[in-house]
């Protein structure tokens, strides 16, 4: 078995290029340059029995915080094309906005991350996020769902907040409110899926007991509860089967 997990962890390659790319790994950008790598499907069983294979740049913002919202620029679009956003979508890039938003860290850092939603919810959206991060709740961090290849399960076990994803509802030909950037993940190992046994990502299991609360989880009255579902957000914490309570969605 360890020879296995080291085998793995061998396959995830770290390179920096320059931007431009090319069309068959993920992409994460950092200014002027993009980080490169290409999951392998053994990644998958790493990732989410709690061995770190990804390295972050945790950088400490010391400007005012920032809440803005913009049409997706062209690198963006560039990043996201057949990859979170499909050919097949009802809608043009158009429908969407990029939003940069600051927020707390687990370690007490103010950090800047990024979503896509729905541009008429844009506003509203940012309003949410300013008023969580004046009540101080934290959240690890923010980043494109791109950069996991679009896939959930990278995304969630890295406990990756995040919004737009043209996808369906897990185990279902029917889209989810995240196809339409009107769905938002938040804090997903403090706050899991949980249908029956099944409990996702796995590092969730430590807080499958709602009573024991610790940071970052979301509860019926805590500030991200009350900043969504005040504004007509549906939390799916609230729904019997399964429980979904990283999961927000307007309708």
């Amino acid at each position: 078995m360890k020879r296995i997990l080291l085998l793995a962890m061998v396959l995830v390659v770290f390179t920096l290029v320059a931007c431009g790319g090319t069309e068959e790994v993920a992409v994460e950008c950092r200014e002027d340059e993009i980080v490169y790598y290409q999951p392998e499907d053994d990644l998958f069983d790493i990732i989410n029995h709690g061995v770190d294979v990804y390295e972050h740049h945790v950088e400490i913002i010391e400007d005012d915080p920032i809440f803005t919202m913009q049409s997706l620029p062209p690198h963006i679009i560039q990043l996201i094309d057949g990859s979170s956003f499909h050919p097949e979508a009802p809608f043009g890039h158009d429908f969407l906005t990029y939003l940069t938003i600051s927020h707390w860290d687990f370690e007490g850092n103010r950090q800047q991350g990024h979503m896509i939603v729905a541009e008429e919810i844009g506003r509203e959206v940012l309003e949410i996020f300013e008023e969580i991060f004046h009540a101080g709740f934290p959240i690890e961090r923010m980043k494109l769902i791109d950069f996991y290849n679009a896939l959930d399960y990278y995304s969630m076990a890295d406990n990756n907040s995040v919004a737009f994803n043209f996808r369906t509802i897990a185990g279902t030909s029917t889209l989810s409110r995240h196809a339409f950037g009107m769905a938002i993940d938040i804090n997903p190992i403090q706050n899991p899926y949980i249908r029956g046994d099944t409990i996702w990502p796995a590092a969730g299991a430590e807080y499958i007991d709602r009573g024991n609360i610790r940071a970052g989880m979301i509860t019926r009255g805590c500030p991200v509860y009350t900043a969504f579902t005040s504004r007509g957000w549906i939390w799916g914490g609230n729904w019997t089967s399964p429980r979904d309570y990283h999961h927000f969605e307007r309708r």
